[in-house]
């Protein structure tokens, strides 16, 4: 089965890549925690499912210009042959938990009606060292509750309508789970209104 295949079928694949590749990202991460960004660099920080989990957004073109680079560099510029619809990068973000998380509820990332499968993904993966207390992802799939696990060198492709949630977790250090998010979806002018009520409040701006 190739990859644009299960992402259809399935509704997530997961790509392969060198680590290497996300040296910049984590040098950025690195400066965002100093409060050491450099001009023109910006996050937009939200907090919503709970507390300790929050999602920084590139808030600027250069911001995110980092994000897409990790992409075009890497194997994970295949994202853009799966995904349908002429798809580009919209947003993208670090995912910091930390501590602990309790039971969220399962949720999928476009809702809109007017979004079809197959045109809208996220794609994950993580920035540093993955804990073993650390939560995975948990995802449903013919009416069966199955857990996806992070590895260094993985990301996860899912489509827009994959329900999922961030597992529970309670972590005995003091390390944070710092996930990579890249919001990838289609250019189409059918279905860009509804995109970009998704992506608005999704990074809140």
């Amino acid at each position: 089965m190739t990859h644009s295949s299960r992402f259809r079928e399935r509704l997530f694949t997961e790509l392969r890549f060198s680590t290497r590749h996300l040296g910049p990202l984590r040098q950025l991460y690195r400066r965002l925690c100093e409060d050491a960004l450099e001009p023109g660099v910006a996050f937009e920080k939200v907090v919503g499912l709970h507390p300790n989990m929050a999602w920084h957004y590139a808030a600027s073109p250069r911001t995110l210009a980092a994000f897409d680079d990790c992409l075009e560099r890497s194997n994970l510029q295949r994202s853009f042959e799966i995904v349908g619809g002429r798809p580009r990068l919209h947003a993208a973000c670090f995912i910091v938990t930390r501590k602990e998380l309790p039971d969220l509820e399962f949720h999928i990332d476009y809702g809109d009606e007017e979004i079809p499968k197959g045109v809208t993904s996220t794609m994950l993966t993580p920035l540093l060292p993955f804990e073993r207390g650390f939560g995975h992802l948990d995802y449903r799939a013919d009416e069966k509750d199955l857990e996806y696990r992070y590895q260094l060198g993985r990301a996860i492709l899912f489509d827009g309508k994959f329900e999922h949630r961030s597992q529970p977790f309670r972590c005995s250090t003091s390390a944070e789970r710092v996930l990579v998010s890249w919001s990838i979806a289609s250019t189409e002018r059918r279905y860009a209104p509804a995109i970009r009520r998704v992506i608005e409040s999704q990074t809140n701006h």
